[in-house]
């Protein structure tokens, strides 16, 4: 026999289900993934500025 499940049941189960917390140990210190992502954002950034300041120094050919 097949168990037939209502809508409000499926409702019901989702609230059993754990939830995704990005909070970190410790409440004083900011999480490790999201300091390591400022990070990665930051050489990206200055990489890009950089690059764009020396090809506005490279004297333009003719």
């Amino acid at each position: 026999m097949k168990k037939l499940v209502t809508p409000e049941q499926t409702d019901i189960a989702r609230f059993t289900e754990p939830e995704l917390a990005l909070a970190s140990k410790s409440l004083n210190c900011p999480d490790p993934r999201l300091v390591e992502f400022v990070r990665l954002l930051a050489r990206h950034a200055a990489r890009e500025f950089y690059g764009k300041l020396i090809e506005e120094r490279r004297p333009k050919r003719s």
